[in-house]
């Protein structure tokens, strides 16, 4: 699957930038389309974060101001776009999300397809903002770690949470997986953490091949 994801986003129509780093391969899994807002927002304060989605604001704005984004992105997956091609751009990674390569679900089911693509990647980076519909990213998330060896949990995956979720599935990824977690405030930090990850995971695995 390496291999064949390679070749698969060099040929993607949706990718742009080339990257230096073609064989570090990243892996990012979030949602794609924003919480349902409430008819009568509830007063429970992670309730409203979901719908006012103040902590955005950041991103939101630098994706208004780019003309590579066009009006019909839902916020939650402009934010992993964003974050994609940034880490292209500027790490050199080949970040990718699970729509990127042209692989069907007629031959391959997506459930099938995460799991292989988290297997293939050097660094799989999950991202969970306040705003974003979360239930197919948690039913991912336990079928993901419950599929990979615990080095390769503790390694290569990181957990990112918007610091006003609340979820019980996040606090298993730490409790019971032993997943690597960091939350954020703001695109910066967001990026900030998936950086510094990625550095450790390019350092941990240049100790132990030539490939990267």
């Amino acid at each position: 699957m390496r291999e064949r994801l390679i070749t698969e986003l060099e040929d993607s129509p949706y990718l742009e930038s080339t990257v230096s780093k073609p064989h570090f391969l990243v892996y990012l899994m979030g949602p794609y389309k924003s919480y349902p807002p409430y008819p009568t927002p509830p007063t429970h304060d992670v309730s409203n974060a979901a719908t006012s989605r103040p902590t955005l604001n950041e991103i939101n704005d630098r994706i208004e101001d780019d003309q590579d984004f066009s009006s019909n992105v839902d916020d939650a997956l402009a934010l992993l776009l964003y974050l994609r091609d940034e880490l292209r751009e500027k790490a050199g990674v080949n970040a990718f999300i699970a729509t990127d390569p042209q692989i069907e679900t007629d031959e391959i089911d997506a459930a099938t397809q995460s799991l292989a693509f988290t297997r293939a990647a050097n660094a799989t980076i999950f991202v969970t903002p306040a705003m974003g519909d979360n239930l197919g990213v948690g039913i991912e998330t336990g079928a993901i770690c419950e599929s990979l060896p615990a080095p390769a949990l503790l390694e290569e995956v990181l957990f990112t949470e918007e610091r006003d979720v609340d979820s019980e599935m996040i606090r298993a990824v730490s409790d019971r997986w032993h997943v690597t977690t960091d939350d954020f405030a703001n695109y910066q930090e967001l990026i900030q953490a998936v950086k510094a990850h990625l550095r450790i995971i390019a350092q941990n695995q240049l100790s132990t091949t030539t490939t990267y």
